[in-house]
């Protein structure tokens, strides 16, 4: 008996190795036969083992062939189809820019009464082409990549169908814990923007996968929506479906700006019900986007590889805008940098020894973003939104004060700045940044 490892390019995924394995297992002497997508191996046993010609042979049949993955794709045609697929995207991303689609789209929600369900069914809306998009899309892909190609119709949109009756059902339930228990169960802080970096770097490599720019970082599988979109794996029986929902459902706990906004609202309601409720309205808001997205990613997943090519510079995209957002909320001060004044600005009155501070939330943030008081005098800070998104949950961390919720209306705090300096605050993903300035009142 004698035993040899072979290196095997192509091999992506669980499916890969089972079909590498078995078409060593058919060649004359190999008894037993277990390849490795992540070290790209095949180990053979047997009493008389094939060549790496026989091999080849006996791969001839799929995307595989003996040897060692290269780091970068040597086709032309890849490189050239992902140029041009960076720059249709890029132009798309730019026209939206500049014809302001996204705030369009969240200006859906301006108007409504503060903390009404149509706020919350708006929020999905936004939340479903922007942040949660970036943190989802992923997920999302990979659903479509777990269906076999031959599926049609409905057979290829049922994961899909089962990931968003997943996140509504789930939210609720959810939801309706947040709001009886009191405790908001998402992440904050240093731990939200390290899980923010992490979804962005999960989001790279799956983005990279799907261009095959790299056929050894696409043996990786360092991707948790590629590993859930296997372990929800759409299958014959009913078993799959669940499994799916359940991802689905766990999506309550991906770091969203627009779900902890939404999840802080649930909480403050101190209903189950109520909380159940607003959850599930605004999983509701999120579906149509989501599901628009799977449609579009199945369908590209059953095209050529010039339309995965496309859609993995789409998922780079989002990884790059939840990466950017990930960094400013460790670090909230990097977008803001130090300040210096000489007088305070002018939303700050004194009114019986209080310094009033008045900020609005805005479309792009908040307005306005800098604001100057003087030290050693009591600040009475009142946020009034004029824009409902993430941004109507500031992280104050650096001023001493929790998380501030202006979902429902105006919200005042109150502190006394001791030291002078720069103090940034942000809205729960870092998109949307502000600071407090702390001077030395002028002499007389």
């Amino acid at each position: 008996m004698s035993a040899r490892e072979v290196p095997i390019a192509g091999m992506t995924c669980a499916a890969c190795e089972g079909t590498v394995a078995a078409a060593a297992l058919s060649l004359p002497g190999v008894e037993s036969a277990v390849a490795d997508r992540r070290s790209g191996r095949l180990t053979l046993t047997g009493s008389r083992l094939p060549s790496d010609t026989d091999i080849d042979r006996a791969l001839a049949d799929g995307p595989y062939s003996v040897g060692t993955r290269p780091w970068f794709s040597r086709e032309h045609r890849v490189w050239r189809d992902l140029a041009l697929s960076v720059a249709g995207v890029g132009a798309i991303a730019i026209l939206a820019w500049a014809l302001g689609l996204d705030q369009r789209v969240q200006e859906l929600t301006a108007g409504a009464s503060a903390g009404s369900l149509v706020v919350v069914l708006g929020l999905g809306v936004a939340a479903s082409v922007s942040t949660c998009m970036a943190l989802v899309g992923g997920l999302v892909v990979s659903l479509a990549a777990s269906v076999p190609s031959h599926a049609t119709g409905l057979a290829r949109m049922r994961p899909h169908l089962a990931f968003n009756a997943g996140r509504v059902a789930g939210f609720a339930v959810l939801g309706g814990l947040v709001g009886a228990v009191g405790r908001t169960v998402a992440p904050s802080g240093v731990m939200l923007g390290l899980l923010v970096l992490a979804a962005a770097l999960v989001m790279a490599v799956v983005g990279v996968r799907l261009t095959g720019a790299s056929p050894r970082l696409a043996a990786w599988q360092l991707s948790l929506p590629g590993r859930w979109g296997g372990w929800a794996r759409a299958d014959v029986g009913g078993a799959g479906f669940a499994r799916t929902m359940a991802v689905g459902a766990a999506t309550f706990f991906l770091p969203c700006g627009f779900t902890q906004a939404v999840q802080l609202y649930a909480l403050s309601t101190g209903s189950p019900v109520a909380g159940a409720t607003v959850m599930a309205v605004f999983a509701l808001g999120t579906t149509p986007g989501l599901l628009a997205a799977g449609a579009a990613a199945s369908t590209a997943q059953r095209g050529s590889g010039r339309a995965l090519r496309v859609v993995g510079v789409v998922v780079l995209a989002f990884a790059l805008v939840t990466g950017t957002g990930a960094l400013t909320q460790l670090a909230p001060g990097l977008r803001v940098g130090t300040v210096t004044a000489t007088e305070r600005t002018a939303n700050v009155v004194d009114v019986a020894g209080v310094q009033e501070v008045s900020t609005a939330v805005v479309a792009d943030g908040y307005s306005p973003a800098v604001t100057v008081v003087y030290a050693d005098e009591p600040v009475r800070w009142t946020l009034s939104p004029e824009f409902y998104g993430c941004a109507n949950v500031v992280d104050a961390r650096s001023l001493g004060l929790d998380s501030i919720d202006v979902l429902r209306g105006d919200a005042t705090v109150e502190f006394t700045p001791t030291e002078t300096g720069t103090y940034p605050y942000a809205c729960t993903m870092g998109m949307f940044t502000g600071a407090i300035v702390v001077i030395d009142r002028p002499a007389a």
